[in-house]
């Protein structure tokens, strides 16, 4: 259960309201969507997470924002797939909204890309910097909660938005640090669980020094991480990378596979179209 342990400030701003109806709250705004028989995918506004079952335990994909998030999600995860442990977590990129939760599945195998080991140590040394972005950001959302009108989707997005600055912050003032891979992906690597295959493959820096494709051909299901949203549009960083040749490697890893592929699912919870796919595709041939 997620105890928001407020900064100095934040207790008398409004951000508490009241306990109870604000975990409620929270809870009610998870959302479990039924990929298929195997997947679930749960969303919490912008924070994401899918959970594969399997008869060798329970792969997840991403760990979202905060440990006080993910063990709700984690609970839920349980609820639908309780005879299964979890096996592995593996981390589209190395941001920490996407690796914050490692340490909730202390069971299981963090797997990510090698370069997410430099990105990871580099936001649990930056620990005061953060502190403050969050509590900045925590506040901008908290004023954007006051003027939307309630009931609206306004409201709920920018609730979320604070919620997910108050956990991530919560973790970093209770000094609990971001949980580095144990299995570390170079190039690529396949691997088989039950009855499907995981195909990883280092898209190469994109959106992160890290950015992992996943895809799991009996589920006719890719994972992108944030490369791209709807419309395919590149969410790129790094606009000057050395690895652009890499880009179009895995451009040919991804046409050699694009027909099965029914669903995209991004790191943050969307649900995309081979449409979108491939405008992104083409995005990259400019």
């Amino acid at each position: 259960m997620l105890l928001l342990v407020l900064a100095p400030g934040l207790a008398n701003s409004g951000h508490c309201q009241t306990q109870t109806g604000r975990e409620a709250t929270i809870d009610s705004l998870i959302r479990v969507n039924r990929i298929n028989e195997k997947t679930i995918l749960i969303t919490f506004g912008a924070d994401a997470v899918t959970a594969i079952n399997t008869r060798d335990g329970i792969v997840m994909i991403d760990a979202g924002i905060s440990t006080g998030l993910t063990s709700r999600y984690k609970k839920r995860i349980e609820a639908e797939f309780p005879s299964s442990g979890f096996l592995y977590v593996i981390n589209t990129h190395g941001h920490h909204d996407h690796t914050r939760g490692n340490e909730v599945f202390s069971e299981a195998k963090i797997i990510g890309h090698k370069n997410a080991i430099e990105e990871i140590a580099r936001q649990n040394e930056n620990r005061e910097k953060a502190v403050a972005n969050l509590k900045k950001m925590a506040d901008e959302y908290h004023a954007k909660v006051q003027d939307s009108e309630p009931g609206s989707a306004d409201r709920e997005e920018n609730f979320t938005q604070e919620i997910r600055c108050l956990s991530a912050w919560s973790d970093l003032t209770n000094g609990i640090v971001i949980r580095k891979p144990d299995i570390l992906v170079q190039d690529s690597l396949v691997f088989r669980l039950d009855s499907i295959t995981l195909e990883l493959f280092y898209f190469g820096q994109f959106h992160s020094k890290s950015d992992l494709l996943i895809y799991i051909p009996e589920l006719q299901i890719l994972f992108v991480g944030d490369l791209f949203g709807k419309y395919g549009r590149p969410s790129l960083n790094y606009p000057d990378s050395t690895e652009k040749e890499r880009w179009q490697e895995s451009v040919q890893w991804i046409r050699t596979r694009i027909n099965p592929i029914e669903i995209i699912i991004t790191g943050h919870g969307l649900i995309l179209e081979k449409n979108d796919l491939e405008a992104f595709l083409s995005h990259l041939k400019q």
